[in-house]
């Protein structure tokens, strides 16, 4: 999205959630986004605690849809290491990167979807997908 085209409010909402990606990913910390972004620490807390708020509300919505990874579980524990403790690290390894890989998908999800919301109810662009049917009249 062109960011020359939002509104002085919107851009603040973009820059803080920017501040927020980048403290998720681990490349700042409150203090450092604080002086980065030219706000008070008691705005970055604000802000990180309402984007993951947003996230939890997200996170509560998807869990009540059905997950396609409970029939992924029997396959992946198909094979298996020779030696059970290399078994257990290699296993503990691929839970945290996909616990990584997952968060930092859920936090992309969150800001997509707020990009759209921002887009279609502030300024007034239709992002949802189109109907493919030609309207009668226009043959």
């Amino acid at each position: 999205m062109d960011q020359l085209n939002l509104s002085p409010m919107q851009q603040h909402e973009f820059t803080m959630r920017q501040m927020v990606e980048q403290i998720h990913l681990g490349r700042l910390n409150l203090d450092q986004a604080a002086v980065q972004f030219q706000v008070n620490r008691k705005t970055v807390r604000h802000w990180v605690n309402k984007v993951e708020q947003e996230a939890e509300t997200t996170k509560e919505i998807a869990s009540e849809l059905p997950s396609p990874s409970s029939s992924r579980k029997k396959t992946a524990t198909s094979h298996s290491p020779e030696n059970p403790k290399d078994q257990s690290n290699e296993l503990r390894a691929k839970v945290h990167q996909l616990e990584q890989a997952l968060e930092e998908a859920k936090f992309k999800a969150l800001y997509y979807s707020t990009l759209v919301k921002v887009a279609e109810q502030e300024l007034g662009v239709d992002i949802e997908k189109k109907s493919v049917t030609k309207p009668s009249g226009l043959c």
